[in-house]
């Protein structure tokens, strides 16, 4: 199946990232002609304005994934500005100086792809670039990060001005007490959550009769299903997350401080942001935070803070880096 197609000119790059939708586009058009053809010759006694009605609706989606494959992105390095444009319909556009980057995007248990992104949200749903991957030895992905990539960053960053980031005094992710930042996260609903089920399950034990009518499988699932659920919202209510700039350590605590992690910063790999999507809508992003096991020669991934929006997540990870020494 094609991946993605390039145009590059002497101040002008072209990229078209959903080329693969016209092989599918294809294939659709043709099942469904066939599918069309066959009604034709078995189905009778219909108007033909509500058959032709519904014979164009069906051919309506495949034409729409065609469509859709001639979606490109140019980058127009004469006027400075990334036009978007799905065939010859022009649906917007973005100045060079309000780009971030173009970083390859994880999609969970399905690949990557090639983003970009704004510099007003720079941990957002980006701007699609190239096709899906499932693997880093692809053809075509090598040579979009040989030919593509470079290009990309001569149009849009070679004259770029360098803006260094400016260390945070004033923290609004972290409390600081002596040099030790704890991570602030309200954690008073799930605490509350958590003694409520447990409290249920409590509650049916001492009512027997509560389950009489169920089976043994019912009985436990609906006895001790709330409980666990209770137990893991109380052990996520009681840890918390500090970073010690004395000692140069994350520390992770849990269970009110009787189990302690704690992880040089020197081993910090990265800070992870992943976009999550529950039954493809977006459920919130995670920042996690990548940690090396010299001892296991292996990472770990540190979960730090859940965002509902995507925002904040830049300043969030400006105040970390600022308690790390990064800036």
């Amino acid at each position: 199946m094609a991946k993605t197609k390039w145009i590059i000119g002497p101040g002008t790059l072209t990229i078209y990232p959903k080329r693969n939708l016209r092989v599918v586009g294809v294939i659709f058009f043709v099942l469904i002609g066939a599918f069309i053809f066959f009604l034709s010759r078995s189905v009778q006694g219909y108007s033909a304005g509500l058959t032709f009605g519904y014979y164009s609706f069906l051919l309506l989606i495949p034409l729409l994934l065609i469509l859709m494959a001639e979606t490109k992105v140019i980058f127009d390095g004469n006027s400075r500005i990334l036009y978007k444009r799905i065939a010859f319909l022009p649906t917007g556009s973005i100045p060079f100086d309000d780009i971030a980057s173009v970083e390859p995007y994880e999609v969970l248990g399905s690949g990557f792809n090639y983003k970009l992104f704004k510099k007003s949200n720079r941990h957002g749903r980006g701007l699609l670039v190239s096709s899906g991957y499932s693997k880093a030895t692809d053809v075509n992905l090598i040579a979009f990060q040989q030919e593509v990539l470079p290009k990309i960053d001569e149009l849009v960053f070679a004259n770029a001005p360098v803006i260094p980031k400016q260390t945070i005094y004033d923290f609004r992710f972290f409390k600081e007490e002596g040099g030790i930042y704890l991570l602030r996260d309200n954690k008073i609903g799930s605490f509350i959550v958590g003694l409520i089920l447990i409290g249920a399950t409590i509650a049916i034990l001492f009512s027997p009769d509560f389950l009489a009518n169920e089976g043994s499988i019912q009985k436990i699932l609906l006895t001790y299903f709330p409980a666990a659920i209770g137990l893991a919202l109380l052990f996520a209510a009681t840890s918390n997350i500090r970073f010690d700039k004395s000692q140069r350590k994350i520390i992770r605590s849990t269970l009110a401080g009787r189990v302690v992690k704690e992880y040089p910063f020197d081993d910090l790999i990265r800070f992870q942001v992943i976009r999550k999507t529950t039954n493809l809508i977006y459920s919130g992003t995670e920042v996690r935070a990548e940690i090396l096991l010299p001892a296991k020669n292996k990472t770990t991934t540190l979960n730090l803070k859940h965002f509902t929006g995507t925002k904040r997540i830049e300043r969030f990870l400006d105040e970390a880096n600022t308690i790390l020494g990064r800036i």
